[in-house]
């Protein structure tokens, strides 16, 4: 069975999607298995020796995105009231710019209905940056000069998930945050070194195969954490992903092995808070986002951030956001462009 781009977990009208639900669950750990290693379909009752974790897994996901608040008003009104659109964007034009031309905006036109949704939502995401500067500071009536200071800066702006409703885009990052769990399931069994014979050698290589077949089209998170990454065919992923499949369905893997490869999946997903977490970032910034202390005598906004940590060390910020169609500039028409320049040049 070929692992399904398009196939979402959290597919059907909003339910709770939790322990109770049977069909969620189901889909789940099929999912699990076509995302990691189909050949675990041998294992004897995988379903039941999986229903745990996966159930621990969804649950927390779904936990992990409902933290995240209600979306916010990202237009030019918007800006000028909340001082995290201020702190993440230079301009309202800035802000107006991600929200027209972000991949994910260009993406959700191909297919959008006409005319388009009044309002849309989305997701936000921005990587924040700390930088150490010397700069000038009012000291009462003294001006001083090159006072230590941290600038912040939030840069790679994504704009994800784009739909009709607050609860179809928290559902799709549902999804995402379930596939990168996956994915990281994967790639830990990929990394898994149980013996050095010929047999292992090429299945680790079909593994990194998969992995990386699976982060070039952005099955998991990194549509929101970037970087952007070029346009691919979907429907030729899905073909080489098929006949990868049947290669590892080849394969030879004797009971002990799978049963190894299924204990480090539950492994995996019985812990997904080591693999991906939101923190709480609260920031104190003055109009040029400087950070400020809170008892500082000068003008600054106190925020709160929350961001989603990946591994280790990626991080993004991350919120959801509305805002009405109308607000989207025009899309450029690339060929028209290419056309013009073309003939300037000669």
């Amino acid at each position: 069975m070929a692992f399904r781009l398009l196939q979402s977990i959290f597919s059907g009208p909003s339910q709770q999607p939790s322990k109770f639900d049977k069909e969620l669950m189901l889909r789940g750990i099929e999912r699990v298995v076509d995302g990691t290693d189909p050949r675990l379909r041998a294992v004897s009752h995988y379903r039941r020796k999986l229903w745990g974790s996966v159930e621990h897994t969804i649950d927390y996901v779904v936990n992990f995105v409902n933290t995240l608040p209600p979306a916010i008003t990202a237009d030019r009104q918007g800006y000028m009231t909340d001082p995290r659109l201020r702190a993440l964007f230079a301009s309202p034009e800035s802000l107006r710019e991600i929200l027209s031309f972000s991949d994910g905006t260009r993406n959700y036109l191909k297919s959008a209905p006409d005319p388009l949704p009044v309002e849309l939502y989305a997701g936000l995401g921005a990587v924040r940056v700390e930088k150490n500067v010397l700069g000038i500071e009012m000291d009462g009536e003294i001006l001083r000069r090159d006072v230590p200071q941290v600038v912040v800066n939030f840069c790679d702006h994504r704009l994800v998930f784009l739909t009709d409703n607050e609860q179809d885009t928290r559902r799709e990052l549902m999804r995402r945050g379930c596939d990168y769990l996956i994915e990281t399931a994967l790639q830990r069994l990929t990394a898994s070194r149980i013996q050095k014979t010929q047999l292992e050698q090429q299945q680790r290589k079909l593994f990194q195969q998969k992995a990386s077949l699976l982060k070039q089209a952005q099955v998991g998170l990194e549509s929101l954490a970037g970087p952007a990454s070029e346009p691919v065919d979907l429907s030729a992923l899905e073909q080489q992903l098929e006949k990868l499949e049947t290669e590892l369905g080849q394969l030879r893997a004797d009971s002990a092995t799978l049963d190894k490869h299924l204990a480090k999946v539950i492994a995996t997903l019985s812990e997904p808070e080591k693999y991906l977490r939101m923190e709480s970032v609260a920031l104190t910034l003055d109009h040029t986002n400087i950070k400020v202390s809170e008892n500082a005598q000068r003008v600054a906004n106190s925020m709160t951030f929350n961001e989603i940590v990946m591994g280790k060390d990626r991080r993004m910020a991350a919120m959801f956001v509305r805002f009405p169609s109308r607000e989207l500039l025009p899309q450029p028409d690339f060929f028209k462009e290419a056309q013009r320049l073309l003939h300037s040049v000669r």
